[in-house]
C-alpha cells in the first residue's frame, strides 16, 4: 500500500495537459448543451403570435384535419410507420397553425377547453393508428401465408 509521501507528484507539463484536455472537452459540451437548452426554452415558453385564422374557424379546421389524417392513415397499406407518417402529414396545414390558435383563443375559456379536447382527440387518433396498423399488418401477414399455402395445394 502506498503512503502519501511515496506518491510522486506529476510534472507540471502533465498537469497542464490534463487541464487543457478537460477544457477542450468541456467547452463544446457545455456550449452545445446551452444552445439546445435555449432552443427548447424558446419553443416551450416563447410567445406565439396569433395565427391568421380566428379561434372558431381554427378549431373547426383542427377537427377537420384530424378526420382527414385518420382517413389517410387508414388507406396506407405499408404498415405502422408509413401510416403514422401519412397521418402526421395529413394534419397540415391546420396543425401548423396550432400555436397561434392557442393565442387566438386565450380569452375564451370555453374555446381553450375545446382546443384541449381536440388535442386529446388528435393524440388518441394517432395512438389508434399505431394500434390498428400493427393489427392490420399481422392480419395481412397471416392472410398472405394462407394464400401461399392455398396456391401450393394441388388442384382439385
Amino acid at each position: 500500500m502506498r503512503r502519501m509521501r511515496d506518491v510522486v507528484p506529476l510534472p507540471r507539463i502533465n498537469r497542464l495537459g490534463r487541464r487543457a484536455g478537460i477544457i477542450a472537452f468541456a467547452i463544446p459540451v457545455a456550449g452545445i448543451t446551452a444552445i439546445w437548452s435555449l432552443q427548447i426554452l424558446t419553443v416551450v415558453f416563447g410567445s406565439h403570435p396569433a395565427g391568421s385564422v380566428g379561434c372558431r374557424e381554427g378549431l373547426i379546421g383542427l377537427d377537420r384535419a384530424v378526420s382527414r389524417a385518420r382517413e389517410a392513415a387508414a388507406r396506407e397499406p405499408n404498415g405502422e410507420r408509413a401510416a403514422l407518417e401519412r397521418f402526421r402529414a395529413a394534419l397540415a396545414p391546420e396543425w401548423d397553425e396550432r400555436p397561434g390558435l392557442e393565442a387566438a383563443c386565450r380569452g375564451d375559456q370555453r374555446a381553450v377547453s375545446w382546443l384541449r379536447e381536440i388535442d386529446a382527440l388528435r393524440y388518441a387518433e394517432e395512438h389508434a393508428v399505431r394500434y390498428e396498423a400493427g393489427a392490420v399488418a399481422d392480419q395481412r401477414r397471416r392472410t398472405g401465408d394462407l394464400v401461399r399455402e392455398l396456391k401450393s395445394l394441388p388442384s382439385e
